[in-house]
């Protein structure tokens, strides 16, 4: 009877721990240790995988503003860096275009510390065993609803609107957080590609410069490409091997969907832009994207911007800042 007795005991503490953590979803925490000198305040919140999740708000937490998430691409990299002593953020760009109209969200990635930095950004290749685990587009996309969430019970948000920028990578994630969040009315996807990312990278095979190992043959790239499918496709769980800078498991569930089929999932507002010399995701993609939006009647804002680089930059202007641009219209758009 003791043991009976014990047994239930202990089950019963186990679903009031599960209803502590259950009610402290979704809830801010504020960190009183702010990163100094910057223009953000720190929170803290766990999300369904009872993950702590970080996130930062720029602005006036007192002052009720939408909420803007602005996410970047890939890679192991912290929001924040350190340079010349002072901690800057890579975010200035949207907190100036949204300044006194918005607060800004970021959201530090699950596995990468404050002001982690690596010399190959844009990969996995330099970042933590955890974060190799931890980054597929499920997790990312529900750290990044946690912290909205949460962020969305703070007096600082005025919740009748609210924008999700994205940027490369992030393009799909915004779309698959907008997705699952009616709450969201604004989604902007920049060089986020239209179908899976496999197509971008059959693409640039078929150009000869997706792998830089092998001669620009597009017969030779795209055969290596289409037997490094199969080798993920045979293990699509592992979080070591890495193709192309990131790991099988990352490949898998980006791979599952795609910001086409995302955005076709949510009701609010959409913005799609794309540069033409991108080199990184195809301009086709980007017309997939549009007309495939169209035809299921969906109302799009859409920028095919000539010249423009994968950060919209311009190689014959190098004066010109195409990123603050995009980040102007949307802002624009969003305010309109």
């Amino acid at each position: 009877m003791w043991r009976l007795t014990g047994i239930r005991n202990f089950a019963l503490i186990l679903v009031l721990l599960s209803a502590v953590r259950a009610q402290s979803r979704y809830q801010p925490t504020k960190d009183p240790q702010s990163p100094a000198g910057t223009p953000y305040t720190r929170y803290y919140t766990l999300d369904r995988f009872d993950r702590r999740i970080t996130f930062y708000v720029d602005g006036n937490q007192n002052e009720r503003l939408p909420i803007v998430v602005s996410l970047l691409g890939s890679g192991a990299f912290s929001n924040f860096i350190r340079r010349d002593g002072r901690i800057l953020d890579a975010h200035r760009t949207a907190r100036e275009a949204f300044s006194g109209r918005a607060h800004i969200l970021i959201v530090e990635k699950p596995g990468v510390e404050f002001l982690e930095q690596h010399p190959d950004r844009g990969t996995a290749a330099q970042g933590s065993a955890e974060f190799r685990r931890q980054h597929t587009l499920e997790r990312w996309a529900e750290a990044v609803s946690a912290a909205l969430r949460a962020a969305r019970t703070l007096p600082l948000s005025d919740n009748t609107r609210c924008l999700l920028i994205g940027h490369s990578e992030g393009g799909i994630v915004v779309a698959r957080v907008a997705a699952e969040n009616s709450f969201v009315t604004h989604v902007a996807s920049l060089a986020g590609g239209g179908p899976t990312q496999l197509f971008d990278l059959l693409e640039a095979a078929r150009a000869g410069h997706l792998y830089k190992a092998l001669p620009p043959d597009p017969d030779k790239q795209v055969a290596q490409l289409l037997a490094d499918v199969a080798r993920i496709r045979a293990d699509p769980d592992d979080s070591e091997i890495l193709l192309l800078g990131h790991p099988y498991r990352r490949w898998s569930t980006f791979w599952s969907s795609s910001t086409l089929e995302e955005l076709l999932r949510t009701k609010a507002r959409i913005f799609i832009a794309q540069g033409t010399a991108d080199q990184s995701v195809s301009v086709t993609s980007f017309d997939v994207l549009y007309a495939s939006l169209l035809v299921h009647g969906r109302e799009v804002a859409a920028r095919r911007i000539t010249g423009a680089d994968h950060g919209f930059g311009f190689a014959d202007q190098p004066g010109r800042d195409g990123w603050k641009e995009i980040f102007e219209d949307v802002r624009n758009w969003f305010l309109q």
